[in-house]
């Protein structure tokens, strides 16, 4: 959970550039749909929001940032290096969402005091000159959520 709270917390305030609605949700004028179920925390000024199952297991996040950024902005950063430092990257690659709209896929590992080992997905993408970060985290070894997976593939505008 420490990871996922500190990846959080520097994405969050690396995003959190420009002012908007206090509780406005990200996902505002998105296709994203969080797991039926998860419990939601209140948007953040509509940069940030987070999910989580009951057992808070489990974690989707989603982030929007008003300038366009990409994966190395995200894992290269010098301060996001100091606090992405348990985060272990196993894989990373170009994928297409939203039938031709161009991302990129992270898949790692990390380590939490509180829950031990744990398997984080991310996407990230630009929609019309704003980026789009999306993170789900669960221990390792439990069955993902699908639900949580797709989401991470739904930042597509709402038809």
């Amino acid at each position: 959970m420490k990871l996922l709270r500190s990846i959080a917390a520097v994405v969050g305030c690396a995003l959190a550039l420009a002012g908007c609605g206090i509780t406005a949700s990200p996902a505002d004028g998105l296709r994203f749909q969080p797991p039926p179920g998860w419990q939601s925390s209140p948007g953040i000024m509509g940069f940030m929001q987070f999910w989580r199952t009951a057992d808070e297991r489990e974690t989707l996040i989603l982030f929007k940032s008003p300038r366009p950024i990409t994966a190395n902005d995200i894992l290269s950063n010098d301060r996001m290096k100091d606090t992405l430092q348990g985060l272990q990257i196993e894989q990373r690659h170009a994928i297409q969402i939203c039938g031709n709209q161009p991302a990129t896929y992270v898949r790692g590992r990390g380590t939490s005091p509180k829950r031990g080992d744990e398997d984080a997905e991310m996407v990230i993408t630009t929609l019309n000159g704003t980026s789009y970060f999306a993170l789900y985290v669960r221990p390792i070894g439990a069955k993902p959520t699908f639900a949580a997976q797709a989401a991470l593939r739904e930042l597509c505008a709402k038809s």
